[in-house]
């Protein structure tokens, strides 16, 4: 279960570093916390 949000968290944000870069750090950041 582990695996599961930070994999498909990881490739989302890093596909889009124009835009997405930005609200994907906070995004990701409270993902895996509350998991």
């Amino acid at each position: 279960m582990g695996y599961r949000p930070p994999a498909p968290e990881a490739i989302q944000w890093p596909a889009s570093p124009s835009g997405a870069a930005s609200p994907a750090t906070p995004a990701v950041a409270p993902r895996p916390e509350m998991h």
